[in-house]
């Protein structure tokens, strides 16, 4: 082997163990640029596939604003399905939410069963466990903000816990929980 050949191919060999590192460690939401900190960090994303006969699918996670401005949740996408809408419990009610929500500064909004979700409908293809769908949510601050969230079963607790003691859905006081690791990842600067 030549000299320039035996460099080149050790410059490879340590990029390609410096990317299987950084895959292995968990990702946390990148920064907006301007304060070197994670705005919106999004913890125990989740969906439960649909029960049949429906074709609906469930997306549970809790978003925390860490910064000390409100911003506010605008849309939400997914490759699951044709429609992503949020529903939270509105006097005593689930219902579908109609513009925008508001995460309040150093505040969260947690979805959970009997609380709120994202009701993904017209499903492209079924939903298995052991599957990950990726849920693009946009931020009036933030900007796009890509969630992996595994596909569980009934039969398996949520993540982190996350389900297990209902709330109002609505936006509360709150940080993330100490350790906490997003599963999201910021796709593109602020927007404004």
């Amino acid at each position: 082997m030549s000299w320039p050949a035996g460099v080149a191919g050790s410059i490879v060999l340590a990029l390609g163990a410096a990317g299987l590192i950084r895959g292995a460690i968990p990702q946390t939401v990148a920064s907006t640029g301007s304060t070197g900190s994670e705005p919106i960090v999004v913890a125990n994303a989740y969906i439960r596939p649909p029960v049949p006969p429906t074709q609906l699918a469930a997306a549970y996670f809790t978003i925390y604003n860490t910064t000390a401005q409100d911003d506010q949740l605008l849309a939400i996408s997914t490759g699951a399905g044709a429609d992503a809408v949020l529903h939270k419990v509105v006097n005593g009610v689930m219902s579908a939410v109609s513009g925008s929500v508001v995460i309040p500064a150093h505040g969260n909004l947690v979805l959970s069963a009997g609380a709120g979700h994202v009701m993904i409908s017209n499903l492209f293809g079924p939903l298995t466990a052991g599957q990950t769908v990726d849920i693009e949510l946009t931020f009036a601050n933030a900007g796009l903000i890509t969630v992996s969230a595994p596909v569980i079963p009934f039969s398996q607790p949520a993540p982190g816990g996350a389900g297990t003691t209902p709330t109002s859905g609505a936006a509360s006081s709150g940080a993330p929980p100490s350790g906490a690791t997003s599963s999201a990842t910021s796709t593109s600067g602020a927007s404004k």
